[in-house]
C-alpha cells in the first residue's frame, strides 16, 4: 500500500499590498489594452484619450503603425507607456479599462510577477 505525505501546514502566499514598484503586468503587454470595438467609440478612457491629449493617441498609433510596417513585436515587450526607471505607468490617469479592472494581489497579478522573477515565497 503507497502512503502519501501530506505537508504539515497549508501554505499560505504573501499578502500583495502595493503595486508600487512592481509593474509586472505592464512587462508584455506592449500597447495600453484599449478595447475598441470595430474601430469605433468603445471604452471611455479611449475617447478620453483622442479629446484630452491627442499627443498620446498620435504617439499609441504611430507606435502600431511603426510595429505593423517592420512586422512586430505586437506584444510580449513593456508597455509603451510604462516607465521602467520609475516603474510606473506615465499616463496613470489615461489607463484602459483593462488596466483599471486589473486586481492587485489576483492570480492573474500573481502570475505577472511570477513572469518578471517578482514572486516572493
Amino acid at each position: 500500500m503507497r502512503q502519501t505525505l501530506m505537508p504539515a501546514s497549508p501554505r499560505t502566499l504573501p499578502i500583495i499590498e502595493s503595486c508600487e514598484g512592481c509593474g509586472a503586468c505592464c512587462l508584455v503587454v506592449t500597447h495600453p489594452p484599449f478595447y475598441r470595438l470595430l474601430d469605433e467609440s468603445g471604452e471611455d478612457a479611449w475617447e478620453r484619450l483622442k479629446w484630452d491629449r491627442p499627443d498620446l493617441l498620435a504617439e499609441f498609433l504611430a507606435d502600431a503603425r511603426a510595429r505593423k510596417a517592420s512586422g512586430g513585436p505586437f506584444y510580449g515587450t513593456p508597455c509603451i507607456w510604462f516607465d521602467v526607471q520609475t516603474r510606473r505607468c506615465r499616463h496613470y490617469e489615461y489607463r484602459p479599462r483593462a488596466c483599471r479592472q486589473f486586481e492587485l494581489g489576483s492570480q492573474d497579478c500573481r502570475d505577472a510577477r511570477r513572469r518578471a522573477g517578482m514572486e516572493r515565497t
